[in-house]
């Protein structure tokens, strides 16, 4: 219960932001006990709400109802403030924690979000320079052994190089349960379904060819090909928007490992000395709690 308490109180610090008693920004939609819900407030918050909800909020009926429950956010918020739950040391604590989430997230937009830019000019020269990666409809079909190190790999992969049976062999050794059962087979994917490492070695393999180890988050896999169905190059109308994306992903990235960087060099960072009490330290997140 305390943790739903918690949830509301922040989105009344932070989230609501009704004007204090006596001020106003704009036109005003509401006044409760004397605290203000402004036009402006309340455009800002159903910003925040995801696009494809929005579209509830745009009748007359709709926006009745969301600024009803504002109201009603904005009552419990005075309610938790009368009860001095503001002064609750678990509250205080969540509320630190979102206050710091809030100045991290903006400080990132403020440092990288608003200094990303993609030029149309630059995406247009990415896919002419690259055609051959953006080939679309070409899935694979395979099957993978997934073990947890990489020489359990590499002593599988002999094994199966000596002739014994791929699929036995998943059923028996492979970490992944899922496709263990039906002898390591994933069905038939396209790009984008599979982890970045996994997705190149597997589109890389000709029908009936297995792969080396492949290491990936999950552990080592090894990789055959069992069937491969050919695409096509898309043209730039249809890859466009996602190289958009992926241009300005990559760029964010470079932003945000230089901005890093920088903040390193200015700071005085010390884990050495601590290291004991990081390899003492034993998370069952279940159980255990901080004091």
């Amino acid at each position: 219960m305390k943790k739903l308490w918690v949830l509301i109180l922040i989105c009344g610090l932070f989230i609501i932001g009704c004007s204090p008693k006596g001020t106003s920004n704009g036109p005003v939609l509401a006044k409760i006990d004397g605290a203000v819900i402004t036009k402006e407030e309340f455009i800002n918050k159903i910003n925040r709400v995801p696009e494809w909800a929005r579209a509830n909020f745009k009748t007359e009926e709709g926006k009745k109802e969301f600024l009803n429950e504002l109201i009603k956010e904005q009552l419990i918020y005075q309610d938790a403030i009368k009860n001095g739950l503001q002064r609750d040391k678990e509250v205080e604590k969540e509320i630190e924690a979102f206050k710091k989430m809030t100045l991290i997230k903006g400080m990132l937009e403020k440092e990288i979000e608003k200094n990303a830019k993609v030029d149309p000019k630059e995406v247009r020269d990415f896919y002419d320079k690259n055609t051959d990666r953006f080939v679309i409809g070409t899935e694979v079909r395979a099957k993978h052994i997934l073990v947890d190190t990489e020489e359990q790999a590499k002593d599988i992969l002999k094994r199966i190089r000596q002739k014994e049976d791929f699929s036995k062999l998943a059923e028996r050794y492979s970490k992944d349960k899922g496709s263990a059962k039906n002898g390591g087979d994933l069905g038939s994917f396209s790009r984008g379904r599979m982890v970045p490492q996994f997705e190149a070695a597997a589109f890389s393999l000709k029908v009936g060819e297995i792969s080396g180890p492949v290491r990936t988050q999950f552990g080592y896999h090894i990789i055959q090909v069992t069937d491969k169905k050919e695409g096509r190059i898309g043209t730039f109308e249809e890859v466009k928007g996602g190289l958009e994306k992926q241009l300005m992903i990559e760029k964010q990235k470079a932003l945000f490992d230089s901005y890093i960087e920088k903040l390193k060099k200015n700071s005085k960072i010390e884990t050495a000395a601590y290291e004991s009490e990081l390899k003492a330290l034993k998370l069952d997140l279940d159980k255990e709690k901080t004091p």
